[in-house]
């Protein structure tokens, strides 16, 4: 397991495990007075490697024959930076970076202000060890009690494969009385390659893990929890919650652990207020769109203005992706980017 805590103006940063679970507690979103908000981007950059050839790269980014170079890849976190920089997100969750040492390239290139509340001065980057890529946060909030959760399983007809660690981390936001969410960032087994259907008793395994940590919290801490990330799984296939009087929840996350219930209600801003999806997707695949990029909250916390965004050149005018192209090196990723505001 590969775990970097980047803090460019301190270092600060406490750890914590929460394992046990128990209790259901849901999403809340009705504006209450007290509450702090912020801004959230979600976003899968698509195989975004670095220029060094380390040998863990994929085929295409092994080496310069295949086409990738130094130069390709500063354009790319040009093209990063102009999207961070338009979409002036608060807290910044990306999948399929390489490795740690990007953030600072990224952080470099969106310095050059005297806005220090503009500034993202904390980070953080994980992987499992061999890993090609991980996860990474870049924050202008004070994150910390950063904590990691992998299933290892050894009883499987089949050898478990390579997966991302969730991520569990803190936000703080306000003044003097700072409030505290708990989020955890996710990149889920991918179904690529998958023609019989064996990649998704893996995704069950992390949702069930998720499930756990999600009520782990609420149950020890009563506090909000928001969960987001690349789940490769689309919106549809997450099961229904019907509605329960006094708890404001769309989907269950499973869980076969009977202490949790059999599963934790949580609120999806996917759907709208009549149930109905909302356009566009954020992953456009075979002709159609996916909901495979996804926020998840429950608790005292409300999600708002909430959109896959197609709003820059990193969208069609049809508004769909544009995605990487390794052979000209335009373009920027087959996924758009989910962005939200966060209250709680």
């Amino acid at each position: 397991m590969h775990k970097s805590y980047l803090s460019f103006f301190m270092v600060a940063v406490l750890l914590g495990i929460l394992s046990s679970c128990a209790g259901v507690l849901s999403c809340s979103n009705e504006s209450k007075a007290g509450k702090e908000s912020f801004t959230i981007l979600n976003w899968n950059l698509e195989t975004f490697f670095d220029a060094t050839f380390d040998g863990n790269e994929y085929t295409e980014f092994k080496n310069g024959k295949s086409g990738w170079s130094r130069e390709k890849y500063e354009t790319r976190l040009d093209r990063l930076a102009s999207v961070i920089k338009a979409l002036d997100a608060d807290l910044l969750v990306f999948e399929e970076l390489e490795k740690e040492e990007q953030l600072y390239d990224i952080s470099n290139r969106l310095s050059g202000t005297f806005n220090f509340s503009k500034l993202y001065s904390h980070a953080f980057f994980a992987a499992d060890k061999d890993s090609s890529i991980g996860c990474a946060i870049l924050s202008r909030l004070p994150i910390g009690e950063i904590s990691l959760h992998s299933i290892d399983v050894r009883t499987s007809e089949s050898d478990q494969p390579a997966m991302r660690p969730i991520i569990q981390f803190s936000v703080f936001a306000g003044g003097q009385a700072e409030k505290k969410l708990v989020v955890f960032a996710n990149h889920w087994k991918s179904k690529a390659g998958d023609t019989g259907g064996e990649s998704a008793a893996w995704r069950l395994r992390q949702e069930e893990v998720l499930t756990r940590c999600m009520q782990s919290v609420l149950e020890k801490s009563n506090l909000p929890v928001l969960a987001c990330g690349d789940f490769n799984m689309d919106i549809l296939e997450f099961s229904q919650y019907e509605k329960v009087a006094g708890i404001r929840a769309n989907l269950l996350l499973r869980s076969s652990d009977k202490i949790a219930g059999g599963g934790l209600p949580v609120y999806s801003p996917w759907f709208d207020s009549q149930g109905n999806l909302t356009e566009p997707g954020s992953y456009w695949y075979n002709d159609k769109w996916e909901r495979i990029d996804n926020f998840f909250c429950a608790g005292e916390v409300m999600l708002s203005s909430f959109s896959a965004s197609t709003n820059g050149p990193w969208a069609t005018s049809t508004g769909k992706p544009v995605r990487y192209q390794m052979y000209n090196g335009a373009g920027y990723s087959d996924h758009l980017p989910l962005v939200c505001t966060v209250s709680f």
